[in-house]
């Protein structure tokens, strides 16, 4: 059994070097970081942030819904969306000071984006649990999930975000992929190169985990006031 880390740390251990896909543009040609450097050349941080936006030329909606599946991470795609352009334009400055954007292939830039977008939320998630901002109504999809599929309680749905998405990788991946993403224990067992029982371990220790959310922030907050 893997020991549980700390649930405000996301696993090291991420995709961010295994780009899953080419980005093609509307032309149908692949893209590289000097058509990213056209796209928002000129512009100030709203201009960047609206070119990035208009029509979604570099496919953030589709890629981050493809890395956040990848990385088996419960985050709702559209403020990931959302965060991943702000990181992008940002990048925009130091676009200028690499040399050979022609030849590098977009989606290398991009599956760091997502991961520096993905720690950015995690650590957003943190601080509102920690000032005890609960979650409002309506709730978000991933949300809804917790709440409909592990029943967990209102007060402790980010919580149990946070703790789902630190969970170490055999337990986050086998929860994500079994009840996330719906895919049967015979897939999983195929595709993940394990057995059943190992499988069926996995899942319990990480639904067991969620539900101690409460358990872990309680933890975590003690752990603060001490040190203060």
């Amino acid at each position: 059994m893997q020991p549980h880390r700390s649930p405000g740390t996301l696993p090291s251990a991420g995709p961010e070097a295994r780009p899953l896909h080419s980005v093609v543009g509307k032309s149908g040609t692949i893209l590289s970081l000097s058509d990213v450097q056209h796209l928002l050349a000129g512009k100030n941080q709203q201009g960047r942030l609206i070119a990035l936006a208009d029509g979604d030329p570099l496919g953030l909606i589709q890629g981050s819904r493809r890395w956040l599946v990848h990385a088996c991470l419960l985050f709702d795609v559209q403020p990931f969306v959302e965060r991943a352009r702000v990181a992008l334009s940002w990048d925009h400055a130091r676009f200028n000071k690499l040399e050979g954007t022609d030849s590098v292939p977009l989606e290398y830039w991009l599956s760091g984006v997502y991961r520096r977008t993905a720690d950015v939320l995690h650590a957003r998630d943190q601080e509102l649990d920690e000032t005890g901002q609960t979650v409002g109504e309506p709730l978000s999809p991933r949300f809804q999930f917790l709440r409909a599929v592990l029943g967990i309680d209102h007060g402790d749905l980010r919580s149990a975000c946070i703790v789902a998405n630190a969970l170490p990788d055999r337990e986050r991946v086998a929860f994500h992929q079994l009840l996330v993403q719906g895919r049967t224990l015979d897939d999983f067992v195929r595709l993940g190169n394990v057995s059943r029982s190992e499988a069926r371990r996995a899942l319990q220790l990480a639904v067991k985990t969620i539900g101690r959310a409460r358990a872990w922030a309680d933890q975590g907050a003690r752990a603060s006031m001490e040190q203060a």
